[in-house]
């Protein structure tokens, strides 16, 4: 290939020889009456200097050889034959020789060094270059969030810096590529890693090599960062779920102990025979009443346990949001006004009855909890083109801002926190309406009481609807 590339360089130098001598010898011709011939040899050290710095020592030197024998042949005494008549111009040929050949070396040698002079430069740039890509493929790395974004950070760095039409990096085993790409490994520590380069466009390969060990460290670093950041993330999360069980189960002893030493103390004190009948009646009712809270209280901790283990299992079917709203209100019917506003024609949702009425059961016990004995509690319904939608009303204190995002969190008893009740309400509520596909929204404003909306996508009707059952009329309605 070097022998090929010095045969091409051979043709033009020798043109630009014998062009040079040419000129020089046609400037000699014109000026030859004005001065004499071996004075006017110095026009061929213009040429000697003109091909030295253009094609180096050897052709300024052919030059020089070939100028001083143009001179001897055409313009000094006698003409047209390679001798010399007077030793005066002998001196002069081989002076000018002389000159010609320092002056040749002299241009060669101010050619050669501004062409190292060169090479240095666009090493430095090159290097320069090279620096500027790895500090801001390093910044890349520092910016971005996800190892996926840094090695396509690095992937477009690298093609913008190289030309090529694409790059791209990859942590995998298997160095396949596909056709119009060339793969590079890179010496990473940390994963098997290598860089597909799109060979489709011609690109500076022997950068993209200098690149790939300073390219594989910085690699090195993200895979490093993304690994301490799991684990970060990991510690993080072991930290909150410790906190998170051990307020659960304080929060769960604390009421499973209240109606435990209820009924301890009632049972104590039936053994006393001083126990009246009447006395012992309500003693009785006691342990009813608290074995019905203890059993309520378990029941919704396997509820709530169902719920956060994705095992809800919904038992779909046609339902009238309504009358589940009425018949969770019978509950409460006799111990608070309620006021159902929900219209008769409301679209049925497609969802487990039976969870959506203990959904209603949980909304409207939370809401007498919350509101005085007189202020009645509203119920409305309504539906849009997507949403099928009934509301639970109260005037309660209303929730502060900063305790909503919490409300349906396991335990959590806002509203002062002064409220009687397990917490699990809201959030057992939350975890059958998503379970069904629906979505619980509150709103509230604090002193003017609070909303909890319940909706459910609207879907096709089926083409015979039964008649609801009638309601029966719900206490200060």
């Amino acid at each position: 290939m070097r022998a090929r590339l010095a045969l091409r360089s051979v043709g033009p130098t020798v043109a630009e020889v014998v062009i040079a001598v040419g000129l020089a010898t046609g400037a000699i011709a014109a000026l030859q009456s004005t001065a004499p011939p071996a004075g006017l040899g110095i026009v061929y050290l213009l040429a000697v200097m003109a091909v030295a710095i253009r094609r180096g020592q050897f052709a300024a030197l052919t030059t020089a050889v070939l100028g001083v024998l143009t001179l001897n042949y055409l313009f000094i005494s006698p003409r047209h034959r390679l001798t010399i008549a007077h030793s005066q111009d002998v001196v002069e040929l081989t002076v000018l020789l002389i000159a010609a050949v320092v002056v040749g070396r002299l241009a060669a040698l101010a050619r050669r060094q501004a062409a190292e002079a060169e090479d240095r430069a666009g090493v430095a740039a090159a290097r320069e270059r090279e620096a500027e890509l790895l500090a801001e493929t390093a910044a890349g790395i520092l910016a971005h969030e996800s190892l996926s974004a840094q090695l396509q950070s690095v992937g477009s760095r690298i093609s913008a810096a190289t030309g090529a039409k694409y790059a791209r990096v990859v942590l995998e085993h298997s160095s396949a590529t596909s056709s119009g790409e060339d793969a590079l490994p890179l010496p990473s520590q940390q994963r098997n890693a290598w860089l597909y380069v799109s060979n489709e466009l011609p690109y500076d390969r022997a950068l993209v090599e200098r690149l790939a060990t300073p390219m594989a460290r910085l690699i090195d670093v993200a895979v490093e960062r993304e690994q301490v950041a799991d684990q970060v993330a990991e510690a993080e999360a072991a930290r909150r779920a410790e906190i998170a069980r051990t307020a659960i189960l304080h929060a769960i002893s604390h009421d499973l102990r209240s109606p435990i030493t209820a009924i301890t103390t009632a049972a104590s004190a039936l053994r006393s025979r001083d126990v009246t009948a009447q006395e012992r009646g309500g003693l009785i009712a006691a342990i009813e009443a608290e074995s019905a809270r203890l059993a309520r209280l378990v029941g919704d901790l396997l509820d709530l346990s169902k719920i956060e283990a994705g095992a809800v299992a919904p038992q779909a079917d046609w339902c009238d949001l309504g009358d589940l709203a009425a018949a969770a209100a019978r509950r409460f019917q006799t111990s608070h006004p309620i006021e159902l506003s929900v219209p008769a024609d409301l679209p049925l949702v497609r969802a487990d009855a039976a969870q959506l009425e203990r959904v209603f059961s949980n909304l409207i016990e939370n809401a007498v909890k919350f509101s005085q004995p007189e202020e009645s509690i509203q119920i409305t319904g309504g539906s849009g083109p997507a949403w099928v939608t009934v509301r639970v009303v109260d005037h309660g204190p209303g929730i502060p801002l900063e305790q909503r995002r919490h409300i349906f969190e396991p335990f959590f008893r806002g509203r002062g926190g002064g409220a009687a009740g397990s917490g699990l309400g809201l959030a057992i509520a939350r975890g059958f309406v998503e379970a069904n596909a629906g979505r619980i929204v509150v709103q509230s404003n604090v002193g003017l009481g609070t909303s909890f909306a319940v909706s459910f996508p609207r879907v096709p009707q089926p083409e015979r609807q039964e008649e609801p059952a009638a309601l029966s009329p719900l206490g200060g309605n």
